[in-house]
């Protein structure tokens, strides 16, 4: 039996479980740190078992052996899906000091916060420090969420996911730094300006001075220098007077940049050097003027492709790419659709006749089915229109959504019958791969998608779709009996991944 003993830190913590990723024996080591810190140590051994992993608010923390080696390793595996789970891992390895500096990387590349040598004399009491550490950190993260829930209400982001805390904590960091740009990336409707204004919002240095926003898409190329930088009466036809522009007129506070990959070049070269020497000139003007302003740019490109492809200057991006803040579309944060929900009851509750109802759970479960593309946007539309022909005072239910929405649902949960025998038809091979087949390409396509299970599988029905095409010939038709799916489902998963030909 493992003895243990209880320290003044852990009395104040919740009881954790801490779990072990060892293909080897369990060390007894190990079973001691994790005691001595008021957890307990849960072995695991397969890859497999990780699916069936509790994960409640207590069990965060995990501890993965990692090997010398300069091949694939499975422990990196683990790290990485764990990680992606929002897990803090802490890797531990025989001689791992003496490893090349490129092999210890790699753990800390998977997501590990550190690689401890277990063969030290002192890797027990290294491991009780930064498992202690990270246990008190995970205390604070718990007793501090209902706090910066209640932070984020009060700024207008309304949620409840894991993910949309992490993005909010990312915002309290950013805030303070007054003086560098912010890039915010995610689709469209995720609530990118919300984001900017929050950002503003907890800038002490700035938030006194104005909030300007521009959304580069909306105006013309041809307008867009003079709307940023201001421009001298007559330096050009229909410049009757003078104008200071955006910059100036965010002077102490932030501009806000919203689609800013829709800037031509010209203008993405011009932008880089304001930001670079906090000055600008006017069009027509001979002088430049001094401007003390905070960018925060937004988009929802791949900014770091089109620098690739030549489309968005390299310098600009790593300009404005200082501090990145993510928001996942509402997909992957399924539990914020209800409070959403129950948001835009309220904000839009005099359209109905029986003031706000409540929000019924088949109302939920059907939002949550559509995925909405359109994120919190679609969302609040939604709403809205179930709102106005409400004619009672009670719950909202899946009977008060529009028709469309009802169309929409009903194919995706369209089951065809067997259609092997178109198959066999077009000669499309039914044969179903082995798992071992298919395991190298899984986490290869795992790896280029950053291990996010929702763009790796919208990666995989993008490549099923292609075939089932190719198979058919190009007939949506064809093409929707091959997959059991309606026609208009093939359409719409067509326009979707931009598979128009």
């Amino acid at each position: 039996m493992v003895a243990t003993h209880t320290t003044l830190e852990n009395t104040l913590r919740p009881a954790s479980e801490v779990f072990v990723f060892d293909t080897r024996a369990s060390d007894e080591r190990i079973d001691r740190a994790v005691s001595d810190c008021g957890a307990r140590a849960h072995w695991i051994d397969e890859f497999s078992a990780l699916a069936g992993l509790p994960l409640s608010s207590h069990t965060r923390i995990a501890l993965v052996a990692v090997r010398a080696s300069s091949g694939p390793d499975l422990a990196l595996d683990v790290i990485r899906v764990l990680k992606q789970t929002g897990f803090a891992i802490i890797g531990y390895g025989e001689e791992a000091e003496s490893w090349p500096l490129g092999v210890r990387c790699r753990g800390l590349l998977a997501g590990a916060c550190c690689v401890l040598d277990s063969s030290r004399p002192v890797f027990s009491q290294e491991l009780r420090r930064v498992l202690s550490q990270l246990l008190d950190a995970e205390a604070l993260r718990r007793d501090g969420e209902e706090t910066v829930k209640a932070t984020m209400r009060t700024l207008g982001i309304i949620g409840e996911s894991q993910a949309l805390v992490a993005v909010f904590r990312t915002i309290l960091q950013a805030s303070p730094l007054s003086d560098l740009p912010v890039l915010i990336t995610g689709e469209t409707g995720t609530g990118k300006e919300l984001v900017a204004r929050a950002i503003h919002q907890l800038d002490r240095k700035r938030r006194s001075g104005p909030f300007i926003a521009l959304n580069a898409s909306a105006i013309s190329p041809g307008l867009a220098e003079s709307e940023l930088f201001g421009h001298r009466r007559g330096a050009f036809t229909g410049a009757n007077r003078d104008r200071k522009g955006l910059f100036r007129a965010a002077q102490g506070g932030m501009l806000f940049l919203d689609e800013i990959g829709e800037l031509d070049a010209a203008l993405q070269g011009k932008l880089l050097r304001v930001l670079q020497d906090h000055r600008v000139i006017a069009v027509g003007d001979d002088e430049e003027a001094a401007v003390d302003v905070r960018v925060i740019a937004a988009t929802n490109r791949d900014l770091q492709a089109m620098v690739q492809q030549s489309k968005f200057r390299d310098d600009l991006f790593h300009r404005i790419n200082v501090l990145t803040i993510h928001v996942p579309p509402l997909r992957e944060r399924r539990d914020d659709v209800r409070p959403l929900a129950e948001h835009f009851v309220q904000k839009y509750h005099t359209l109905s006749r029986s003031g706000a109802p409540a929000v019924g759970q088949d109302f939920v479960e059907a939002l949550m089915g559509l995925g909405l593309p359109g994120n919190a946007r679609e969302l609040e539309n939604i709403v809205r229109r179930a709102l106005i022909n409400k004619h009672d005072e009670s719950a909202l239910t899946l009977a008060d959504l529009p028709a469309e929405i009802w169309q929409r649902l009903s194919e995706e949960a369209t089951i065809a019958p067997d259609q092997r025998h178109v198959a066999n038809e077009m000669h499309v091979p039914t044969r179903e791969p082995l798992a071992h087949d298919l395991a190298p390409h899984l986490i290869r396509l795992l790896e280029s998608n950053g291990w996010n299970l929702t763009r790796s599988l919208l990666a995989c029905e993008r490549s099923l779709l292609e075939f089932a095409l190719r198979a058919a010939h190009h007939n949506q038709s064809q093409t929707a009996r091959l997959l059991g799916i309606t026609p208009r489902s093939v359409y719409n998963k067509i326009r979707k991944h931009r598979l128009q030909r």
